[in-house]
């Protein structure tokens, strides 16, 4: 239902009729008057008439600019948007691919489980198959865990740390 309030512009009274609140249209009425005084002010040749048609041409022109600034932000949110779309696009397939390669890593998990049941079976440890399986194993393993004998000694250094040094040398 729409309300009726009186105002006052300019030394004029108007009806208003509007579904705003009174206060808002007050609030209205205050801030034209304060526009149209400023735009009179110091003019004597300007009318009230001359005023409002000034004001008006200003609010028309702050009107438009705002609406331009509304549709870019549309547009910008509207990119935003596709960019959030794209995004989620790429993460259900990163999301199905890590599922993809969860299922082929538990699946390889069976068969090396399987594969070391089957040589357990028989006598055999993946160890020992490394150890077959690679002729060098023993040249890179062999002495890893002797002793070093009489000619190294281990020797605390001034700053803390520690070196070995070899007594023929």
């Amino acid at each position: 239902m729409a309300n009726v309030y009186k105002i006052k512009i300019f030394n004029k009274e108007y009806s208003i009729q509007t579904e705003e609140t009174e206060e808002y249209t007050k609030g209205l009425a205050e801030t034209l008057n304060k526009k149209l005084s400023d735009v009179v002010r110091g003019t004597s040749q300007m009318t009230p008439v001359d005023g409002a048609v000034l004001v008006a041409l200003d609010c028309l022109d702050r009107s438009i600019k705002t609406d331009i600034d509304i549709d870019k932000i549309r547009g910008q949110i509207k990119d935003c948007v596709d960019d959030a779309a794209k995004s989620a696009e790429k993460l259900r397939a990163a999301n199905e691919e890590i599922s993809k390669l969860t299922a082929k890593i538990a699946k390889l998990e069976d068969e090396l489980s399987e594969a070391n049941r089957l040589l357990n079976r028989q006598g055999f440890s993946r160890q020992g198959i490394k150890q077959k399986s690679n002729p060098d194993y023993d040249r890179y393993t062999k002495n890893v865990n002797e002793p070093k004998g009489d000619k190294t000694t281990f020797v605390p250094t001034k700053n803390g740390q520690t070196s070995f040094f070899n007594k023929d040398k």
